[in-house]
């Protein structure tokens, strides 16, 4: 395939349709069960958008979209007891890490992302929720396992394979089959 063709701009409706599916989109991958409270927050961060347009003139919807819905994230996980910096990836990956670990589903699941108080139960799970690092890798002087393929290598497959007549067995089938194939040869022609 050849380099892809630059894209006409859609007209503004279009474009904003496409911010409005490439937002909701992100958010679903946050795992919000409720599809109810997932339309409505997407919706308010479209509006948000819209009402931000003005200042800045350049961006494309898309764009202005995402950041307002990283701005609106970042806010409500600053709600939810995870302050910090948001510029940095490492704050912002925490804060996604601990909403993961924490998990969306049961009592909170209509509670992610609105614009409701974050009950203090919640926030406590989410500020509890951390990530250890795992143990130290390090190299070992055990040997290594035989494998294992569940038969024993030991015993013949067939017990009357253990007398040592399988070529032999195997030979005079194939003699066999040969003069089989020759005697009805010489009667076709």
């Amino acid at each position: 395939m050849g380099p892809a063709a630059p894209t006409a701009p859609l007209p503004d409706g279009l474009a904003w349709d496409e911010a409005f599916l490439r937002v909701e989109s992100y958010l679903r991958a946050h795992h919000p069960e409720s599809r109810v409270l997932l339309n409505r927050v997407t919706a308010e961060i479209i509006d948000e958008a819209r009402k931000q347009e003005p200042r800045f003139p350049g961006d494309e919807p898309v764009g202005l979209a995402m950041r307002v819905a990283h701005d609106w994230i970042g806010a409500w996980l600053e709600r939810a007891g995870h302050p910090g910096d948001r510029s940095e990836a490492r704050v912002r990956t925490r804060a996604r890490l601990a909403l993961a670990v924490t998990g969306l589903s049961g009592r909170w699941a209509g509670r992610v992302f609105s614009a409701e108080p974050v009950p203090p139960e919640f926030a406590a799970a989410l500020a509890s929720a951390t990530l250890h690092p795992g143990p130290e890798l390090s190299l070992s002087n055990m040997p290594t396992a035989p494998w294992e393929f569940g038969f024993d290598d030991t015993a013949p497959a067939d017990p009357r394979d253990a007398g040592g007549w399988s070529p032999v067995r195997g030979a005079g089938w194939s003699v066999g089959l040969i003069g089989l194939f020759i005697m009805v040869w010489v009667q076709t022609r």
